[in-house]
């Protein structure tokens, strides 16, 4: 073997060495338990992919939580009682396949919560009351399917959901959620729909955007009609792979028909909630504003009265002192005597 090849065999083997090396330190230096930080002005652990089978003890006052891409699969209704704080709760990709009905009951500010890319079997109902849920997450879900064919909801829902999202769940025929004055992005995506149903999103009244990708491709043309008449009456956008299909003349030779009745009756009733809503939070925030200008008033005027207090406490110290510096008539009198003797 001559210099050069020596040279090289070398130099491999010290690359080999150095990527060892490399990846060594790497795992290493993988955080192995969850750590702390501030987000958006909010406290946060973090304790995604450290393959855990438990929620760990963690700290209190925690706002967001992220505990995806790990081995849990039970939810039970203590596991998460002692984090009433959190608003941001990310679940996906564990193995999630039970969730207690009071799971979530402690986390009434609980504003997001990801429960996607898990093999969940049914939903507690408790989910669609929490009071402050905007964003709900159950994409990813393949045996969910199961439970929507029967799912039975108290209606109205009362959580504010304004986004939803039920791709890639094998889903059918869509749930009957009722009417969500809030929802305004809903994801069906992805999955194999049997029907679409106008009424379905009637009840939907502030719905911007539906993404179908994927998931009308096996339906008729015709039996879209009245679905796509409504998106576009509404002004929903609504998102697709191709469009080509209503451009056809096929879409285009499809009987038109009027919008019944029903849609718009559902339509309007869910306008009249969603005004009945806003006008219950315009309300709450105008009785928060008096109670706390009424409150700053209070603890103001309650200062005004200890100044005040103190001030006359101060005055009347120092007008005993310079009271008790000056002498009695009587001990003067009796001082000019005195000197008057002595002259």
């Amino acid at each position: 073997m001559n210099r050069i090849q020596l040279c090289i065999v070398v130099v491999c083997s010290y690359a080999v060495c150095a990527k060892q090396m490399t990846d060594i330190e790497a795992l290493a230096s993988a955080p192995t338990r969850c750590t702390y930080e501030y987000a958006f002005d909010m406290y946060g652990a973090h304790c995604a992919g450290l393959r855990l089978n438990k929620i760990p003890s963690l700290r209190g006052g925690i706002e967001i939580l992220d505990f995806s891409d790990n081995k849990l699969q039970e939810i039970h209704d203590d596991t998460l009682s002692s984090y009433s704080s959190i608003k941001f709760l990310y679940l996906s990709e564990n193995q999630i396949y039970s969730i207690e009905e009071n799971a979530f009951f402690y986390l009434s500010n609980l504003q997001t919560l990801d429960l996607s890319k898990n093999v969940i079997l049914a939903l507690p109902e408790s989910i669609f009351h929490l009071s402050s849920l905007r964003k709900l997450y159950l994409n990813g879900n393949p045996l969910l399917h199961l439970h929507f064919s029967n799912l039975k909801l108290s209606r109205p829902i009362q959580a504010p959901i304004e986004l939803l999202d039920i791709s890639e769940c094998k889903i059918k025929v869509l749930p009957e959620w009722g009417i969500l004055p809030q929802l305004i992005l809903y994801n069906i995506s992805n999955n194999p729909l049997t029907s679409i149903d106008a009424l379905h999103f009637s009840s939907m009244c502030k719905l911007s955007k539906v993404d179908l990708t994927k998931s009308i491709d096996n339906l008729k043309l015709c039996d879209m009609r009245m679905t796509i008449t409504w998106f576009q009456e509404k002004k929903v956008y609504f998102q697709l792979e191709d469009y080509s299909k209503l451009n056809s003349r096929e879409f285009e030779s499809c009987r038109k028909e009027e919008i019944p009745a029903n849609l718009n009756a559902t339509y309007h009733e869910c306008r009249s909630l969603y005004r009945q809503e806003q006008s219950i939070r315009t309300s709450r925030r105008t009785w928060l504003t008096i109670g706390g200008g009424l409150a700053g008033f209070l603890v103001g005027f309650v200062l005004l009265l200890y100044v005040m207090h103190r001030h006359n406490v101060t005055q009347t110290k120092r007008a005993e002192k310079e009271t008790k510096k000056i002498p009695p008539d009587g001990d003067r009198q009796a001082s000019a005597v005195l000197l008057n003797n002595v002259a």
